[in-house]
């Protein structure tokens, strides 16, 4: 178990599937000679605020290499939770059901993707410290959007014809980049929610809650694997930080 210095029970879900179109079986695909999901699973070991560490798969090869590692894996996801469109919410209350089956109920869920192998501990304890101080319904990990801002974004009309998208914006008198309003986007690496929001999810939204929190992090650690540049880039900058702290 890890260190618990909160009174509030965490279950951290790596959500790991068997399938991938883009890198096929990515979740398992060794990068500087360690899988995939063993990088968050290590940083999931280190939080000093998650209780429980579970791997969520329908692949039986990908939760024993899980549990070589030293994570939970005792179920394996049901196959309808676990294909290219499923959403995660129902994975994440198939996590919490599983633990409430055997006596130990979390108060909250967050969800670390594996495949965002750039994220740090830190940035974890610091989403799960936002949720904590602030008693919000939801927190996550967010980037700022560099190009494609909202204020520039357009409407094609099927006569071809361009209009701003935002119609509250002049997006062409926002043409430098230091005059636009900072803009935000999720960047899918670390969503943590109550678990009422997972319970009662309806599957009309990504069931954050109307309090989310946002904790801002750079490119750099938002690295998402879909393709093999995604997974040579990640390869680049996990060296590089091997290098600067003789750790990984």
């Amino acid at each position: 178990m890890t260190g618990v210095i909160n009174e509030s029970k965490i279950l951290a879900v790596i959500p790991a599937r068997g399938g991938s179109k883009g890198v096929p079986g990515k979740n398992l695909r060794h990068v500087l000679g360690h899988p995939l999901i063993y990088y968050m699973i290590k940083y999931a070991q280190a939080s000093k605020y998650i209780t429980k560490i579970v791997v969520s798969t329908d692949d039986e090869k990908i939760a024993g290499v899980a549990r070589n590692f030293g994570a939970e894996a005792p179920f394996l996801r049901p196959k309808e939770m676990a294909q290219d469109t499923s959403p995660l919410n129902p994975a994440l209350k198939h996590a919490l059901d599983y633990y409430d089956s055997t006596g130990w109920r979390a108060d909250a869920v967050i969800s670390l993707q594996p495949t965002s192998p750039l994220i740090t501990t830190e940035i974890i304890d610091s989403v799960i410290g936002l949720f904590l101080e602030t008693g919000c319904d939801s927190a996550v990990t967010v980037s700022e959007i560099k190009h494609g801002h909202p204020y520039r974004a357009k409407k094609l009309h099927g006569d071809g014809r361009l209009v701003n998208f935002c119609t509250e914006f002049d997006g062409e008198k926002f043409f430098n980049r230091q005059e636009r309003l900072p803009a935000y986007a999720y960047n899918g690496a670390i969503y943590l929610r109550k678990r009422e929001l997972v319970e009662n999810w309806d599957g009309k939204d990504m069931g954050l809650g109307p309090d989310c929190r946002g904790f801002v992090i750079g490119h750099e650690y938002a690295v998402n694997i879909d393709d093999e540049f995604d997974l040579k880039l990640a390869e680049i900058l996990l060296k590089e930080r091997f290098h600067e702290n003789n750790t990984l």
